[in-house]
């Protein structure tokens, strides 16, 4: 059984029509059915309980004034038989007592009279209590007319007549408060109604009613919170309250509903982006909200994009951390092919960081082409961005190491050079680094002449040099924060500050870690 309330089943809607209308068998019927598909529902058996005594009561109703009738019909016509009979004596015995006999005729048929009119009131009495017990109130009242007409002084008229006015007036009160229900008055009903449990704690269905109004309320409330939220672009807010109407009653409105959440969701995932586009956790929120607003749209084409894109991006960053280099540059191609800034830049940091530590690997293993074209790749991303220089230089680097790794010194050495400029080492070495600054003119020289083998050994030892000088600035990390991140902010690399902090696990950083971020001066 699902868990939805009973509350929203079209057989309860049913059965409060028949409620309304007095048809208790057929609304007995619905509510049977519903007590069987939620057996659990303690005020549905009341509710069963109390069609099944209407029910009852109609049909013994019914029965109870028919035999009532008869049983007056067979008093009458015995009263009747015994005055004709007196009668008859009384004529016959005229004659002889004619003055005596009339008197007793006179008094036999005023007995008679009385006897058959409190027979006929107490009738009537009977009638009136059975009328308001079925709740036919205004039957009720006409007999009680009738009964002060033929006799205003019979015994238990005025309790009765008290009782009825009660009774009408708690109807009238119990109508008063449908008829609001029915224009949308819930507080105006809520308050009758309430008044009415405090006075007839079980009167009619006022428990269901009321219950009804509070979800009724709770709906209202809940949509003009959420049109406040969604006016103000408070879009969290107007999530939870457009979610929580769809869940306790789905029926209402639905179309505008779905219409509202949509845009909630996709409003909600763009602005948790704003300003913190390469935050994970971020990433994580918007992610949630474009599959959410998916779900109810699956054919927008934009939600589909956004939603791909940062799911994309997201499992990239956990393939990052357990190093499947294949996998996040699969990944983060699509991702920068579709938006090359994405996640503010730190999209092409990671796939950057991908490609030269997949090409480290492929150093490794003797691998060197492979390695040569991922490091061609990575210095190809770095020249996309003209702030990250350190990016680059490292890139040419790789190059470099990768053309020597395979021989090409000629070419390694040229890359060197290219590294060495941007690096600026000639101006480093002289301020500060003269071993660097001796190696880096031996380097040069050597290449000079046409011993690139040299050249490229000499590079090698004046880059060593110049990075073991290399400039850095301290980073407090802050909570959410992962080395792609900060390699992107700071124009670094994760490589790059992973050896300035002997960090041999890119995952292993905390908040109020201090790290040295290298960059170039």
């Amino acid at each position: 059984m699902s868990a939805e309330s009973y509350f929203q089943h079209p057989l309860y809607g049913l059965a409060m029509q028949h409620f309304q209308e007095g048809n208790w068998r057929a609304g007995l019927k619905e509510v049977e059915r519903l007590v069987q598909l939620y057996p659990l529902e303690q005020e549905l058996r009341s509710l069963r309980h109390e069609f099944d005594f209407k029910a009852r009561l109609d049909h013994f109703e019914i029965g109870d004034r028919a035999a009532e009738g008869r049983r007056r019909i067979r008093r009458l016509v015995l009263r009747l038989g015994a005055a004709v009979v007196i009668a008859s004596l009384a004529y016959l015995a005229l004659s002889t007592y004619s003055e005596w006999m009339g008197q007793q005729v006179t008094a036999a048929r005023e007995r008679v009279e009385r006897e058959i009119r409190i027979a006929t009131v107490t009738a009537m009495q009977r009638d009136v209590a059975a009328l308001m017990v079925a709740g036919r109130l205004a039957e009720a009242k006409s007999v009680v007319d009738e009964i002060t007409q033929l006799d205003p002084s019979f015994p238990g008229l005025t309790e009765l007549s008290a009782e009825l006015t009660a009774a009408l007036d708690l109807s009238n009160q119990y109508d008063d408060a449908m008829q609001r229900i029915n224009s949308g008055d819930w507080l105006g009903a809520q308050s009758i109604l309430q008044q009415l449990a405090a006075t007839v704690p079980n009167y009619r269905d006022i428990n269901i009613q009321l219950t009804y109004i509070e979800r009724r309320t709770m709906l209202d409330n809940l949509l003009g919170a959420g049109e406040v939220s969604f006016a103000n672009g408070r879009w969290e807010e107007a999530v939870a309250a457009f979610e929580t109407m769809r869940t306790v009653h789905p029926q209402h409105e639905p179309e505008y509903i779905e219409a509202r959440l949509f845009e909630s969701y996709v409003n909600a995932a763009r602005s948790v982006l704003i300003g913190q586009a390469d935050s994970l956790d971020a990433l994580q929120v918007a992610e949630s909200h474009f599959r959410k607003a998916l779900a109810l749209r699956p054919q927008d084409p934009n939600i589909k994009r956004e939603r791909e894109l940062a799911g994309l991006y997201l499992k990239a960053q956990d393939d990052f951390d357990q190093s499947q280099w294949n996998e996040v540059i699969s990944a983060l191609e699509l991702v920068i092919g579709a938006d090359p800034s994405y996640a503010q830049g730190t999209a092409r940091q990671t796939l950057y960081d991908a490609y030269v530590a997949r090409g480290d690997f492929q150093i490794s293993v003797h691998l060197f082409d492979a390695a040569l074209s991922d490091y061609e790749r990575a210095a190809a991303l770095a020249e996309q961005d003209s702030g990250a220089v350190l990016r680059l230089y490292e890139a040419q680097l790789k190059v470099g190491e990768a053309q020597g790794a395979s021989g090409n010194f000629e070419a390694a050495v040229l890359h060197y050079r290219a590294a060495a400029e941007l690096g600026n080492l000639r101006a480093r070495g002289a301020e500060d680094n003269p071993a660097m600054l001796s190696a880096l003119q031996e380097a040069e020289r050597y290449a000079t002449n046409g011993n690139f083998g040299v050249a490229y050994e000499r590079y090698q030892r004046a880059v060593r040099l110049a990075n073991a000088n290399q400039v850095k600035k301290i980073h407090i990390v802050q909570e959410g924060e992962y080395l792609t991140l900060l390699a992107s902010r700071y124009g670094s690399t994760v490589r790059a500050i992973a050896l300035a902090n002997d960090i041999e696990n890119d995952n292993l950083i905390f908040a109020g870690q201090e790290l040295l971020i290298p960059v170039l001066p």
